[in-house]
């Protein structure tokens, strides 16, 4: 066995990539049919990345519904926060994402009822809703003004974590470019 190339070995949990030569595993130990491993793999991405969406879509809800409480709540030159339209549109945007958000995973879960691996789909989906998820949560803060950068509420945790969902399971740009990758491959095999 030999490390092949360490992005930090000096930080506890780096990244390395490992060759290990000669490897033979036991015909009773292989889960599924052998050299299908990337397959089983691919099976499992497309789930995972939409829980993760609908996790963080359960989280921007109650976020929105805390700042939507805020602003109501809240007076400011002697009327609701959500009256001054600045606070109001930026609620009514927070309305529009989180029900696209919706609708994405919606529709991936559809793709993935077929039985169909849906990796576009997810894809399509991780970016939009978290992208979304990710305008939702900021607008909270802002909403909040200080109180959303605060630890009265769970908005801010809220935005730390849905800012971290744009690069799990794979930054958003990683996406784009196999999204991209595919666009080029139909496109190819339209000219053939």
């Amino acid at each position: 066995m030999r490390v092949l190339d360490t992005i930090d070995s000096s930080m506890p949990g780096g990244h390395a990539e490992i060759e290990i030569e000669n490897l033979r595993v036991s015909a009773e130990q292989i889960l599924g049919a052998s050299g299908d491993s990337f397959k089983y793999a691919q099976i499992r991405l497309s789930p995972a990345r939409l829980s993760h969406c609908m996790r963080w879509l359960g989280l921007a809800i109650r976020a929105n519904e805390i700042a939507t409480d805020y602003a109501c709540r809240r007076y400011a030159f002697g009327k609701p926060l959500v009256d001054h339209e600045g606070v109001g549109f930026m609620l009514a945007e927070n309305l529009i994402d989180l029900k696209q958000s919706e609708l994405m995973i919606d529709w991936c879960a559809a793709v993935l009822d077929t039985g169909s691996l849906g990796t576009t789909e997810s894809s399509m989906a991780k970016v939009a809703v978290s992208e979304a998820l990710m305008r939702v949560a900021d607008r909270c803060v802002q909403v909040m003004g200080g109180t959303g950068v605060s630890t009265e509420t769970i908005v801010e945790q809220a935005f730390r974590e849905i800012r971290a969902f744009r690069i799990y399971d794979g930054p958003t740009e990683v996406h784009k470019w196999s999204l991209a990758k595919k666009i080029k491959r139909d496109w190819n095999a339209q000219q053939h």
